[in-house]
């Protein structure tokens, strides 16, 4: 009988030691988990950019603030030239009517 208890031992000692090291990989998991999502919550009125938001938006929403934007200004100019390029393109495609 005491035979089979030395036996029994080890294989008690590794189950327990299996166990807890699932039960520590969950608990972790979980919490990773839980961190992940809170730090990548935007405060409200913070300078993150929101997901649905390009960057163009939030550039021209944070030029102002310092430490947002690089250079706000610089960047806006560019956002604007883009643009009027686009705008300037779009009139000249239209005037030369549906490519053959």
């Amino acid at each position: 009988m005491s035979e089979n208890l030395f036996l029994l031992i080890p294989v008690a000692v590794l189950a327990i030691i299996v166990l807890g090291a699932v039960a520590v990989l969950k608990a972790q998991k979980a919490a990773w988990h839980r961190l992940g999502t809170m730090a990548h919550a935007a405060p409200p009125g913070g300078f993150q950019q929101s997901p649905h938001e390009t960057r163009e938006e939030f550039v021209r929403r944070n030029w102002q603030r310092s430490g947002v934007v690089a250079n706000g200004p610089t960047l806006i100019d560019l956002y604007d030239r883009v643009r009027a390029l686009e705008q300037r393109l779009a009139e000249a495609e239209r005037r030369l009517g549906p490519p053959a």
